[in-house]
């Protein structure tokens, strides 16, 4: 849960508390409550009152593919298949689904399923959104999933079948919500473009429809009657966009806000001493990464990213600046991803053998001495606005770099502005922050270092370009036995290591507040990838 080609990063963005403290009337007038004495208004049961931590400026997900944007369009628009609470693969739009070959999928679409419009759902409506991707020349941020498909066709009323140019093991996840999200024939010929849009908004299948769209402020959704799933708890949603972690604090303690998502690190004691606040935690299967880009100078010296990668602390930032709430990362998969591919004792022993660069700055000022730089240099690293924790990692890592001669200045940019600065490469440092929405170890091991992925908006921002490392994400991605696609995997990931492209630095770990009058069912890694609000009840 950018964008695809440039990733599903999720961007939560918190502030100063002071500032949040200073602007709070406004602020809570902005999320659609005016404060009162003696604690807030009360909540109204049929309403669920929502606060993100970062705006978006579309509702479609394949045009600007950050979290927050899938945490919105999910509960609109539904894949063939979803995820379950388990990270599996489960049935959404298609009841049911078969690979007749190595190469042939055929998917039975559920009967009785309607648009938010009442017009029905059809296989032609399933072409027509897979062909928005899969299309030649589609620009979209899921077009890079669609690369390797021949043909999408109706082969019944109720019957799609994709036919791919070869064997992907990892295409059974592409029409998942990660890379799939279903609308109408009718409704894209029609809307073109301005999908997503204010003008344009969305139509999908799902519990809810948009009512209003005001980009940077909030998105209302009213309940969609028709859902096949049932009828939603909720009437309304006011999904409000609250950038300061202080303020959506405040708008809790004031009874403005009912849930509220990636509570900071810092915060977390201060929430939960609010009364009636559930706090609910979960490993989130995300990744925060520095990405090196290999073909820009002077970061194509391999010398260079061991001695940036040697500076970072990563048990220090985990233990300080997460407060506990992440895992030091080892490599690009989070172990838990690894279902049914390898166990949990092989995946041990890869992880074991993946080459790490620890933390040392005596190693760090050697490495960058035997670098075509060794006097240093300056470069600048960008942090999203809605990713604190990021800025704050960013901030050790300059005062680690500044001992040893390199000047690194961080940088706070606008979420749209950070996404579209990943998208062209241009940079020498990036920090990459990803959300894994399947549970396939590939998901982005291949975007991240597989060679074709290199290129502006390609999946690959550290320009990594290993035939090698490629050869065998190409034989991985043709396996049709796990145990030697894992295994393919886990040579890649060994192998690329030791040119470190990237310096994993944690696997997250999200805290989401649910307030005094609602709780949430199935909370977990998986929660938000899927039609969640439905999950979401009173107490």
């Amino acid at each position: 849960m950018a964008d695809l080609p440039v990733s599903r990063r999720s961007l939560l963005r918190s502030s100063v508390l002071a500032g949040g403290l200073a602007a709070l009337p406004g602020l809570l007038a902005a999320c659609g409550q005016t404060p009162q004495s003696g604690g807030g208004q009360a909540r109204t049961p049929d309403v669920l009152r929502v606060a993100l931590p970062s705006s978006i400026a579309s509702l479609d997900a394949s045009k600007e593919a950050g979290i927050m944007n899938y945490v919105v369009a999910l509960l609109v628009q539904e894949a063939l298949v979803g995820v379950g609470q388990d990270g599996s693969l489960q049935p959404s739009l298609a009841e049911s689904w078969t690979r007749k070959d190595a190469t042939t999928y055929v998917y039975t679409l559920r009967p009785g399923v309607t648009f938010s419009d009442g017009s029905p759902l059809t296989a032609a409506d399933v072409v027509a959104s897979v062909n928005l991707h899969a299309r030649k020349g589609s620009t979209t941020a899921f077009a890079y999933a669609y690369a390797g498909v021949r043909a999408v066709e109706a082969t019944g009323p109720a019957e799609v079948t994709i036919r791919l140019k070869s064997p992907d093991a990892s295409f059974a996840w592409t029409p998942s919500p990660g890379t799939l999200l279903v609308t109408s024939r009718a409704f894209i010929e029609a809307t073109g473009e301005k999908i997503g849009t204010p003008e344009g908004k969305l139509l999908g299948t799902g519990p809810y429809k948009v009512a209003e769209f005001a980009p940077d402020s909030h998105v209302t959704l009213e309940r969609n009657d028709g859902w096949w799933g049932g009828k939603a708890p909720y009437r309304q949603l006011r999904i409000d966009f609250v950038p300061e972690g202080s303020t959506r604090l405040l708008a809790m303690r004031g009874g403005s806000a009912d849930v509220a998502l990636n509570v900071p690190a810092e915060q977390l004691d201060q929430w939960k001493a609010v009364t009636g606040v559930q706090l609910r935690t979960a490993a989130d299967r995300s990744l925060v990464t520095l990405a090196f880009n290999t073909a820009k100078k002077p970061w194509d010296d391999v010398h260079v990213r061991r001695a940036v990668a040697h500076a970072v602390d990563r048990e220090g930032i985990v233990r300080s600046v997460l407060r506990g709430h992440g895992t030091v990362a080892a490599t690009i998969p989070d172990p838990a991803q690894w279902g049914g591919v390898l166990d949990q004792a092989a995946v041990g022993s890869l992880y074991a053998s993946i080459p790490q660069v620890g933390f040392d700055l005596a190693q760090a000022k050697a490495e960058l001495a035997r670098s075509a730089t060794p006097q240093g240099f300056s470069d600048t690293l960008t942090y999203p606005g809605s990713g604190p924790q990021l800025g704050r990692a960013a901030l050790t890592l300059a005062q680690n770099l500044k001992q040893i001669g390199i000047a690194l200045e961080v940088k706070e940019v606008p979420l749209e502005q950070w996404i579209a600065d990943l998208g062209k490469h241009a940079s020498g440092i990036y920090l990459g922050w990803y959300f894994a929405t399947t549970g396939d170890p590939a998901e982005y091991t291949q975007q991240l270092l597989h060679g074709s992925a290199t290129g502006e908006n390609g999946t690959n921002i550290a320009e990594y370009d290993n035939p090698e490392v490629t050869r065998l994400l190409d034989e991985a991605k043709a396996s049709t036995d796990d145990a030697a696609r894992g295994k393919l995997l886990g040579q890649a990931l060994v192998r690329a290591a030791a040119d470190v492209p990237y310096q994993p630095l944690w696997w997250g770990e999200a805290a989401t507040a649910f307030g005094p009058g609602v709780t949430a069912e199935g909370f977990g890694p998986y929660f938000f990838v899927g039609p969640w609000a439905t999950k979401v009840t009173a107490r």
